[in-house]
């Protein structure tokens, strides 16, 4: 997914925190020496595997799995976790600060600096970086201030943890992240692997300045990073496996028809009290089990079954006959 970065990128990327955000200076004062540089070196991101590997795997959830059905169960999650794709983007909001804001994509410029929005208005996206809604740390980064006032992140340091950030591309896909932490950074002393770096989430840094004001290098002396975690994709949306049919209920059991579908791993029995509505779950029976559970037959009692897939959504129940 991600190509490999080479050590001078990594050189680049530890003056980007400094040239990105220097507001109207005309030249960058910070400089790292290639000998001292101890970067680990950024690898292509491998896809992530819901379930353990390299041990027996005997449960999902509460659903026992049989060695036999653990590869397919793996390659059927790593499909769906590839399907979610990052994007170009084209936009970004935090509703709590009133950042409402276009973004633009930055590169490395011949001269070896990070390009930046002519406009302070604007938000920065490190093009060369991860996308946004990929695994990994995307990058998007502004200024905190200019010589004629504020500029779009002035108030990014008054977010809280939990608060939203808002980013969409031209096409519309919306994509939510939830702020985790923010840290500020001596500029000297970020850790730049980590906030441009790979990651096992889908993850956003925003940056911007922070601290006090040097007038002898044009910028201000720490860099504030705000990071936050994907949690929805208006893209991705959550399937609902296919309900059971044939669901009968007899005065001993409760039967019903397989669902086939690869994905599915169990299925759930539910008992309804009729006066009350009352559900509750009175059994689980795996893919490989007979489906067919025991009951007690009660007037005032209704059955459902529902199925399961590798993701743990869950099917509408279907009513027993």
């Amino acid at each position: 997914m991600r190509q490999f970065w080479t050590m001078a990128t990594a050189v680049i990327l530890c003056g980007v925190l400094f040239v990105i955000l220097k507001p109207l200076a005309d030249e960058p004062t910070f400089e790292e020496d290639i000998a001292q540089l101890d970067l680990p070196e950024v690898t292509e991101e491998a896809p992530a595997e819901l379930l353990a590997s390299g041990e027996d795997i005997d449960k999902i959830a509460e659903f026992p799995i049989k060695p036999a059905q653990r590869e397919k169960l793996q390659e059927l999650q790593k499909q769906r976790q590839q399907s979610i794709q990052g994007m170009v983007p084209a936009r970004v909001a935090i509703p709590s600060i009133g950042v409402d804001a276009a973004i633009e994509a930055t590169g490395i410029l011949e001269n070896g600096e990070m390009g930046v929005p002519e406009d302070i208005n604007q938000v920065g996206w490190f093009e060369p970086g991860f996308k946004v809604g990929a695994k990994g740390h995307a990058v998007l980064a502004g200024h905190v201030d200019s010589y004629t006032g504020p500029a779009i992140f002035y108030h990014l340091k008054k977010v809280e943890a939990g608060e939203k950030v808002i980013v969409t591309d031209k096409d519309g896909r919306e994509m939510v992240y939830e702020i985790q932490e923010k840290t500020s950074y001596v500029t000297d002393e970020a850790p730049i692997e980590e906030i441009f770096g790979p990651s096992d989430s889908r993850m956003i840094n925003l940056i911007t300045c922070t601290g006090t004001f040097n007038r002898d290098t044009g910028s201000h002396e720490e860099r504030l990073v705000v990071t936050a975690k994907l949690i929805s994709d208006s893209s991705v949306q959550d399937k609902q496996p296919e309900a059971p049919m044939n669901v009968t209920a007899t005065s001993f059991n409760v039967s019903w028809h397989a669902v086939r579908d690869d994905a599915i791993i169990g299925y759930r029995v539910y008992e309804e009290d009729i006066e009350t509505g009352e559900m509750t779950k009175v059994a689980t029976v795996s893919l490989f089990d007979r489906k067919k559970v025991e009951i007690t037959a009660d007037d005032a009692k209704r059955y459902y079954v529902s199925s399961v897939d590798v993701d743990l959504n869950e099917s509408e129940k279907t009513p027993a006959e």
